[in-house]
C-alpha cells in the first residue's frame, strides 16, 4: 500500500501543515475557540481535504452529520434556506455536536446561486458550518469569502514533510538520518505537494525490501547570508 494511503492523517496532530500559523488556526476551530464558515486554498496536494474532513471530525464528534456535494449539481433546484434548516434540525435530533457540516471540496466549480447560499447562511448562524476548499480563491463569490475565514495553505516545504516521512519509513523499517532523508526529498520540492514526498518512501522502502542500495547523497549545505 502506498504511504500516502497508509499514513495518511488520522488526526489534526498527524497533519503536514506548511507552517506553525495555519497548523495553530485550524486547531483554535478544532477546540471551539474560533466558530464559523472556513475557505481554505492553495495547491493541490497540501492536506486541504484531508484537513477539512479531520476537522469536522474534530468538532462534531464521529456522529457529526455532513453534507458533501456529490456532484457539481448539488444545488441547483434547491431552496437552499428549507434544506439547511431541514438538515440542522436532523443534526439536532441525531448528533452530539447538534451541528450541520457541508463540506465543499472545490467550491468554485459548484453550481450554486451566491446570494441564495450567503443569505441562507446569515439565517441559520452557528447551527452549520461550512467547510470549503478551492485552489482558486478569487473565483469564489465575494461575499461567500466575506463570511468566511479564508486560511491560505501553501505549498508544503521538504523540511516540513520530514517527520511525517520518516514516521512512515521507521514504521517500514528503513532507518536514515535526517538529512540523507531531507536530500531526497529536496529532489522533489519543486511539486510542494505532500504525496511527491511519500512517493520518495515509497521508493526507500521498495530499495529496502529488494536489498537495493539507496541513492548516492551529500548533506545539504546551509545557503550563506550575505550581510
Amino acid at each position: 500500500m502506498k504511504c500516502e494511503i497508509k499514513y495518511a492523517p488520522k488526526s489534526l496532530n498527524e497533519v503536514v501543515y506548511p507552517n506553525a500559523g495555519v497548523e495553530n488556526r485550524i486547531k483554535l476551530y478544532a477546540s471551539g475557540h474560533l466558530e464559523g464558515h472556513v475557505l481554505l486554498h492553495g495547491p493541490n496536494g497540501t492536506g486541504k481535504s484531508s484537513v477539512a474532513r479531520l476537522l469536522i471530525e474534530a468538532i462534531g464528534g464521529s456522529d457529526a452529520h455532513v453534507d458533501k456535494p456529490p456532484s457539481s449539481s448539488f444545488f441547483k433546484g434547491k431552496n437552499l434556506h428549507d434544506y439547511f434548516a431541514q438538515q440542522i434540525s436532523f443534526a439536532r435530533l441525531t448528533t452530539s455536536s447538534k451541528k450541520y457540516f457541508l463540506l465543499c471540496e472545490e467550491f468554485d466549480a459548484l453550481q450554486a446561486n451566491a446570494s441564495e447560499f450567503w443569505t441562507a447562511l446569515d439565517a441559520h448562524g452557528t447551527d452549520m458550518m461550512v467547510i470549503m476548499t478551492t485552489n482558486e480563491p478569487l473565483k469564489v463569490h465575494k461575499s461567500i469569502r466575506s463570511r468566511s475565514d479564508i486560511i491560505d495553505f501553501p505549498g508544503i516545504s521538504a523540511a516540513a514533510a520530514l517527520q511525517r516521512v520518516q514516521y512512515a519509513l521507521r514504521h517500514e523499517g528503513v532507518t536514515l538520518p535526517d538529512a540523507q532523508v531531507l536530500t531526497y526529498l529536496k529532489e522533489q520540492e519543486y511539486w510542494l505537494e505532500i504525496r511527491k514526498y511519500m512517493r520518495v518512501a515509497d521508493a526507500l522502502i521498495a530499495l529496502k525490501n529488494q536489498g537495493q542500495p539507496f541513492p548516492a547523497w551529500q548533506p545539504i549545505k546551509p545557503s550563506l547570508k550575505v550581510i
